[in-house]
Order: structure tokens, then sequence, then C-alpha cells
């Protein structure tokens, strides 16, 4: 009988110790995560150096920021979509997209594509326009 709850009050233990195990390396994962994903945030990096590759973007009236952010992912302009969208919600250019036809590069870091697809100063080209 005393072998028998020896042996429960071992296995109980390893339980315990792989459970905890378990939880400190999920924590740790999200912690990397979190740190990783703010980084990318806030570091705000081109997917490129140099001149890049230039892309057109057109950006119709009424997509939202989140569909852009997809769509500049397609195009190869950013590397994670999630991280441009907290990006622009978090920055001045909140809601201020304006529709149009954009020029822009792999080089170029979020900051100054959502500064060329929000410009209040200059008239976006326009598909509908023609010179």
């Amino acid at each position: 009988m005393n072998a028998k709850q020896f042996l429960g009050a071992i296995s109980a233990m390893i339980i315990r110790i792989a459970m905890a195990a378990v939880i400190i390396v999920a924590v740790f994962r999200l912690a990397v995560y979190a740190y990783d994903f703010g980084y990318q945030v806030f570091a705000d990096v081109s997917v490129s150096e140099g001149e890049g590759r230039v892309v057109s973007v057109v950006v119709s009236d009424g997509l939202s920021s989140r569909e852009l952010a997809k769509l500049l992912e397609q195009k190869g302009l950013i590397n994670d979509a999630n991280v441009f969208y907290v990006y622009e919600r978090l920055s001045d250019y909140k809601d201020k997209l304006k529709p149009g036809t954009y020029e822009l590069s792999t080089a170029m870091n979020a900051e100054e594509m959502l500064e060329i697809m929000c410009d209040t100063q200059a008239e976006p080209e326009s598909e509908s326009e023609e010179n």
C-alpha cells in the first residue's frame, strides 16, 4: 500500500512539473511573438533596401484598412498585413485613405506609403483621369 501511494505521489508530481513546463514554454513563446510583433510595428522597416521595385496600387472608395493591408502584402510591398494594419490604426493616418492609383515602392516603409495614400495636399492620380 505504501509503495502504491509513493508511486501515485511521484506520478502526480511528474504531471504537475510537466504542466508547469508546458505553461512556461507557452508563456515564453507568446512573449517572444508579442515582442517580435511590436518590434515590427514600431521599427517600420521596408521590404527591400535601395531603390526597390515600384508597384501600382489602386485604392478604391470604401476599401478598408485591413483590405488595403492584404492587398499590399499580396503585391509584395509589405511583409505582414497584420503589422501594417496595426501600424495604420495607431498612426495619424487612421481612416484617412484617399481613393486613387498610387505608385509605391518596396523600398518604402509603412509610414511613407500611408503618407502618399493619405496626402491631403496633393490630389491622387485617379483611374478615370486622363491627360
